[in-house]
């Protein structure tokens, strides 16, 4: 038994539980050179962030309830952050540059005029999300 709690366990790693509702913004933790996948209870029909240049957002067919977020930050975006130094610095320097510079929104709708709303954040690599399991919960004091 202590077996199947420990691979449960194990499973679990890089995945971060959060429930959603209408009215309440959820931070998505990115880092440069990851993509994060967000899974939700049922099948997003629509999304929409203001920031193509710098994140891009895939489906597929086969796994209709899980959207990728890939950043596509380059080095000329960096140097552009750090103008002033030959090697721009990296970790929580570089993570909390992009996030003032580069944090955007994204909106996902669902069918029956549902939406959850989301913040798309730079992290240390150490503290990205790779897998975020979004459970969308209905409140009645919260508009949908």
């Amino acid at each position: 038994m202590i077996f199947f709690a420990l691979i449960l366990n194990i499973s679990d790693i890089g995945v971060r539980r959060v429930e959603a509702t209408a009215c309440k913004v959820v931070d998505v933790r990115l880092s440069v050179g990851m993509s994060t996948l967000l899974e939700f209870d049922q099948e997003p029909t629509l999304t929409f962030h203001a920031d193509d240049q710098h994140f891009s957002l895939k489906n597929s067919e086969s796994a209709k309830r899980s959207l990728a977020i890939i950043p596509n930050i380059r080095e000329q975006d960096v140097r552009s952050l750090f103008p002033n130094t030959d090697f721009p610095p990296g970790g929580a320097i570089l993570a909390d540059a992009l996030d003032r510079t580069y944090r955007t929104n994204l909106f996902v709708f669902f069918k029956g005029s549902g939406r959850l709303m989301f913040q798309l954040r730079f992290v240390d690599k150490s503290k990205a999300d790779y897998v975020l399991k979004i459970k969308q919960v209905f409140r009645k004091d919260c508009l949908r």
